[in-house]
């Protein structure tokens, strides 16, 4: 939410997400009519592209108490710019999205977590999934690649999202060997899955996935 409100400003693009996301982007003078609001379970006809909304759950942060900490409330309407970092302190709600374009579905998750029952029997033939990250993220919850990997049935390719340097593009020694250990988590528990690790800066061309 710190990008969308200035592309959708600049590009006319439609932001979809939660109370909060909305709230956040009124914040920063996007229009209702860019925002489309949901709650989870909603699956949404585009034309061109469909998008379905899938409950999800944030990652297991801070020792597991993240919603100890954060709060699990809805941001307000209301803010005022310059936003703080306090002003994005409620999670609000997390998801997942399954984009189904060009013939694809690529699934999008929002966190390092999941609900299992949610993703069992989604079939994307790409996944962007919440990366290993020591300390706090995903070796804090029970098998965590394995679950998934079975639930969606050991996808085609797999790319990690959420795994952030916050702000450095640079290769940080600690994000680079988070890369490596993803990349072998997923390789441990689906064999026939394509890694493929971004690099900062490079586009990534997948052509056919099937």
């Amino acid at each position: 939410m710190l990008d969308a409100p200035y592309i959708a400003r600049k590009t006319g693009a439609v932001i979809v997400g939660n109370a909060s996301v909305a709230n956040l982007a009124r914040a920063s003078d996007v229009p209702d009519s860019a925002l489309i609001t949901v709650r989870g379970g909603e699956d949404y006809e585009f034309g061109a592209f469909s998008l379905r909304v899938i409950p999800s759950l944030h990652s297991a942060i801070l020792n597991k108490r993240y919603f100890t900490r954060v709060g699990s409330g809805e941001i307000p309407r209301g803010l005022k710019p310059p936003l703080r970092r306090g002003d994005y302190m409620q999670d609000g709600g997390t998801f997942a999205y399954l984009l189904r374009i060009g013939g694809q579905q690529i699934l999008i998750m929002g966190g390092m977590n999941y609900i299992e029952r949610e993703m069992d029997g989604l079939r994307p033939d790409v996944a962007l999934i919440g990366a290993i990250k020591p300390n706090g993220g995903t070796d804090e919850i029970y098998d965590y690649m394995g679950r998934l990997m079975r639930a969606l049935d050991q996808p085609k390719t797999v790319l990690p999202t959420h795994l952030d340097a916050y702000g450095d593009p640079g290769e940080q020694p600690a994000i680079a060997a988070a890369r490596r250990v993803f990349a072998d988590e997923v390789r441990r528990v689906s064999p026939k899955t394509r890694v493929i690790l971004p690099t900062w800066f490079e586009p990534i061309v997948l052509g056919s996935v099937r």
